[in-house]
């Protein structure tokens, strides 16, 4: 299902290497003017502009501004941060292997072009990507056709997230509610009990179910999974425990999933936020 999504990404990284190389010989003529210039050799320039380029992409992909999918809402304007975070380093990377060895003082201008001509470029091609990207999601082939086992409170949050987010690669076919105490539910509508889970895969074709409720039956939810290639997700906001307490944690190498308890409020709330966040980023721990 994802090849789509895979193969578009990496025609973006691509494409990303490229402008970015560009984008540094470009700025090298601008400065130079357009000529070869025997005091800033051109042959240097261009090997060390593309590793560099390669410098900044690879940034990029191991701080996972390429992900599949997109990140969405607020969370996108981390990837803007990225860009200029990659360039930095990139541009010092050539200042110091390119410009420091050189007797004659070069241009400072040529480093500050570089940097705002290749952001400017990757901020465009991620805007068409993105464009590209969304209508994946409107597409069955190119999404999972999703079966939400539960109707409460979780279920309704979870689909609204899902039909609001223009990347999240989900369309919701429907809910089934384990104990038939709902007729309708918010966003979406109920297709049936559990008893009708196997024939319901079926009809509609799912190719993916996410568990909200009836965790008795994890098992053998699993199970059919397991055997008809559905991809199983559940959600971990357990019996109204919310999910941003809740931590991967190792028990003697053993992945187990830890809440964590937090009761402050007003001023403390903030504190103990940022005192978490430290303890959870830098120590893992909680």
């Amino acid at each position: 299902m994802f090849k789509k999504w895979i193969y578009t990404r990496a025609i973006q990284i691509i494409i990303d290497f490229i402008g970015v190389y560009l984008a540094s010989i470009f700025v090298y003529f601008w400065r130079v003017g357009w000529i070869f210039s025997s005091d800033f050799p051109f042959e240097i320039f261009a090997g060390i502009s593309f590793l560099t380029s390669g410098v900044w992409i690879l940034f990029l992909l191991f701080t996972k501004y390429y992900r599949i999918p997109p990140r969405s809402g607020s969370r996108a304007w981390y990837e803007i941060a990225l860009i200029f975070i990659g360039g930095i380093v990139a541009v010092g990377l050539m200042i110091v292997s390119y410009f420091f060895p050189r007797e004659i003082l070069f241009s400072r201008l040529i480093a500050v072009g570089i940097l705002l001509l290749g952001s400017i470029y990757l901020v465009m091609t991620r805007s068409i990507f993105r464009l590209i990207l969304a209508k994946y999601k409107k597409s069955a082939k190119n999404s999972y056709q999703t079966l939400i086992i539960g109707a409460n409170r979780v279920a309704e949050k979870l689909i609204e997230k899902i039909n609001k987010d223009k990347f999240a690669p989900y369309q919701v076919v429907g809910v089934i509610d384990p104990y038939g105490f709902y007729k309708e539910i918010k966003d979406s509508k109920i297709l049936g009990k559990l008893d009708k889970l196997n024939t319901i895969c079926e009809q509609k074709k799912i190719t993916a179910i996410i568990q909200c409720d009836a965790f008795e039956h994890t098992l053998n939810i699993i199970s059919l999974c397991e055997e008809k290639d559905i991809k199983f997700q559940f959600d971990p906001a357990l019996r109204g425990v919310f999910e941003e307490n809740l931590r991967i944690r190792e028990i003697a190498g053993q992945k187990m999933i830890s809440f964590v308890q937090r009761n402050f409020a007003g001023i403390k709330k903030v504190k103990f936020k940022f005192i978490d966040w430290v303890l959870n980023q830098v120590f893992d721990v909680d």
